[in-house]
């Protein structure tokens, strides 16, 4: 600490790096992970004259590279011998429509990073498609620097104007279900016959 009572630079680059393991680490895990911008709500009120801009750099990179380890590992389950043949040749087609379809795909996975839902499905989904990870890593990373900014710059000022109490029950139970409705997203995910649907503009479901 200095005089003024503000963390000193090697305590600021220490509560950083320490920032930055412990997304990493939380992105990692595949469900019920508290999510990020709880870990960014708590760094704010401890450093509150920290630059947002940093500190959003540090949480988006550490948040991308969580995943894109998560995805990672859904890639290694996919090419593991206990994943059916028939399950990795369905969902290579989702792999072969991304890839053809790359600005699309990219400025989807932008406006999903700038919106609230977890991501651990789609990461989850994604490695299981095999698809080429820098297409989802890149828009979730911009996406996600400017939410996280936004997000922690704002909070201090919106916390002083409005007086809003959250339930905390309310809220673990939003988290629990959304993190259900995610593992029963990839569930879905692997259930769809992909070739068929997209063939028939309709849900087809493998047999």
């Amino acid at each position: 600490m200095d005089h003024g009572g503000r963390p000193s630079h090697n305590g600021s680059v220490t509560a950083l790096l320490t920032l930055f393991m412990l997304i990493v680490l939380l992105n990692v895990l595949p469900a019920f992970a508290p999510p990020t911008w709880i870990v960014l709500s708590f760094f704010g009120l401890r450093f509150p004259d920290a630059d947002p801009w940093l500190v959003a750099l540090v949480a988006a990179s550490a948040a991308t590279a969580g995943r894109t380890v998560l995805a990672s590992l859904a890639q290694r389950v996919a090419d593991s011998r206990r994943f059916p043949a028939s399950a990795r040749a369905n969902l290579a087609v989702v792999s072969e429509a991304i890839a053809q379809r790359r600005a699309a795909s990219s400025a989807a996975f932008l406006l999903f990073a700038f919106s609230p839902f977890p991501s651990n499905a789609l990461f989850l989904a994604y490695g299981l498609s095999k698809a080429p990870l820098l297409l989802l890593a890149v828009p979730f990373f911009v996406g996600r620097f400017v939410s996280y900014a936004l997000a922690f710059a704002g909070g201090a000022v919106v916390a002083d104007r409005l007086e809003v109490e959250i339930s905390s029950r309310a809220s673990v139970l939003y988290f629990v279900i959304a993190q259900l409705v995610s593992i029963g997203l990839v569930g879905l995910f692997t259930r769809i016959d992909w070739r068929r649907s997209w063939r028939e503009r309709r849900l087809r479901w493998v047999g």
